[in-house]
């Protein structure tokens, strides 16, 4: 029973809410503001496009034209290269800013030679075709010419460190490493000069030993001063206790047995300054 009436309290309640004549109408009122402010803003006469546009030029490109150079096969490009590439004549605008005047560039054109043999004929009409079906964009040429650039580079880059370490290793002397197990044989003069300079040191640190043992004994050895005066010695035996005084002759002298008399020194005090202090 608990748990039905758990289960009964726990359940969301869904209450009708009425409906409204007013609802959604400022929504609508935002939409239709922000259709009219981009219909505004794309209707603008900056943005269109004029069939007789005096600040723009169209440049028309020119089909290139190879040399006898050209005549060698190259490998084909990939065939994702040929699926982009459009049949379609691109034409560019450019924009020529009011004031300035008009500067046509100067493009250079490449002649065909004429060729006599049949098959050469053939492959200059393939290659003078090559062009308007495969007008790749400016982007894959620059990256072509970039690649060979790079790989020249690092040709040249390679070349001269090949060149630098030749040299190097022209002008380092070889060095010779020792074999294991292969010692320097010394000659009989040499041992003896060896043995006599280890001689030498060893006799020297000897002495340095020596020398600081006998330091050591120094210190260690302590010599007691002997007491040579009057001496007063106590005694007790057989319940008397007695003094006993040895070396006597210079008692005389240190051990007095007179007493000495005391001297007493009596001041006159005034007696007026003394009843004065008294009564204040």
């Amino acid at each position: 029973m608990e748990t039905g009436t758990s289960s009964k309290e726990d359940a969301p309640v869904f209450l009708d809410r009425s409906s409204r004549v007013t609802r959604g109408k400022r929504m609508n009122k935002l939409l239709d503001d922000e259709n009219e402010e981009d219909e505004a803003f794309w209707n603008q006469d900056a943005l269109k496009e004029e069939e007789n546009d005096d600040n723009y030029e169209e440049e028309q490109e020119i089909a290139d034209e190879f040399d006898s150079d050209f005549d060698e096969d190259e490998p084909e490009p990939d065939e994702e290269v040929e699926n982009e590439v459009d049949e379609r004549v691109w034409t560019k605008k450019r924009l020529i800013f009011p004031g300035k005047p008009l500067t046509k560039k100067k493009k250079k054109k490449k002649i065909l030679s004429k060729l006599d043999s049949p098959d050469k004929d053939v492959k200059s009409n393939e290659q003078s075709i090559l062009p308007e079906n495969h007008d790749v964009p400016n982007d894959v040429e620059g990256e072509r010419i970039i690649r060979k650039s790079t790989r020249t580079a690092v040709v040249v880059r390679q070349a001269e460190r090949d060149a630098i370490r030749a040299a190097l290793q022209a002008t380092m002397k070889p060095i010779k490493r020792k074999k294991e197990g292969e010692e320097k044989r010394m000659t009989q003069e040499e041992m003896l000069l060896e043995a006599a300079q280890t001689e030498i040191m060893n006799l020297r640190n000897l002495e340095r030993v020596l020398a600081r043992e006998e330091e050591v004994k120094k210190r260690a050895i302590v010599h007691k001063a002997v007491y040579t005066g009057p001496q007063l010695r106590y005694l007790s035996k057989d319940g008397y206790s007695y003094l006993e005084f040895s070396k006597g002759v210079s008692f005389q002298s240190e051990l007095s047995t007179t007493s000495v008399p005391c001297k007493l020194t009596v001041s006159k005090v005034d007696m007026s300054e003394f009843l004065l202090i008294k009564l204040m």
